[in-house]
């Protein structure tokens, strides 16, 4: 299935979070660990701006660059390489990658979708913005981790059900654990919520 318009719509989303802030937000901690709002945006810019040559060619090059370190972390210095960008032109970008999106351009997967929806997360949660997302689209990305789940998440949603009582949907067997679409979605992705979204 396609998701170019749901990219766009949370790339979009994910833009005017940015354009919002002030320059010292954008060097706040992000949900993820290593990265800042800043460096998060120059990962969406990078991994849904690219095509699949430039991902490639660049992962490659980071990895070869320095062949005994952990490649995901040899890969997180393009992401930062890419956020190095002004603040404006990091936005502008991404609203160029939504309308390309928009169009039917590019990647348009599920993969790319949870790109875009968990690094929203990633940027807006820590900094206590909602992101308004479609059920269908926050149920899209929750099942689409359910393969790739680590061995303590997996015996999670094996015997609990995770209820997104803001969605109507749910992943999962047994008794539920009620919670937001987001919260489910982040906990999947392995991500510690920090605001109450």
């Amino acid at each position: 299935m396609r998701w170019g318009s749901e990219i766009a719509d949370t790339l979009v989303q994910v833009s005017g979070v940015l354009e919002s802030l002030p320059p010292d937000r954008w060097n706040e901690q992000s949900l993820c660990e290593l990265w800042r709002v800043r460096d998060v945006a120059g990962h969406l810019v990078w991994r849904l701006g690219s095509s699949t040559a430039e991902l490639l060619r660049s992962a490659a090059g980071a990895v070869l660059a320095d062949p005994g370190r952990n490649p995901m972390s040899a890969i997180g210095d393009v992401s930062v390489a890419a956020a190095s960008a002004d603040p404006a032109e990091l936005v502008r970008r991404l609203r160029r990658i939504a309308a390309l999106k928009l169009g039917g351009n590019g990647r348009t997967g599920v993969s790319e979708l949870a790109e875009a929806v968990v690094h929203g997360y990633d940027i807006a949660n820590p900094l206590g913005i909602r992101m308004q997302l479609e059920p269908r689209v926050t149920e899209a990305v929750a099942r689409s981790r359910l393969p790739l789940l680590p061995l303590s998440a997996r015996i999670v949603v094996a015997r609990r059900s995770l209820v997104a009582i803001d969605a109507g949907w749910s992943v999962g067997t047994g008794p539920a654990i009620e919670g937001s679409a987001e919260a489910i979605v982040l906990y999947l992705f392995g991500r510690k919520p920090r605001s109450g979204n």
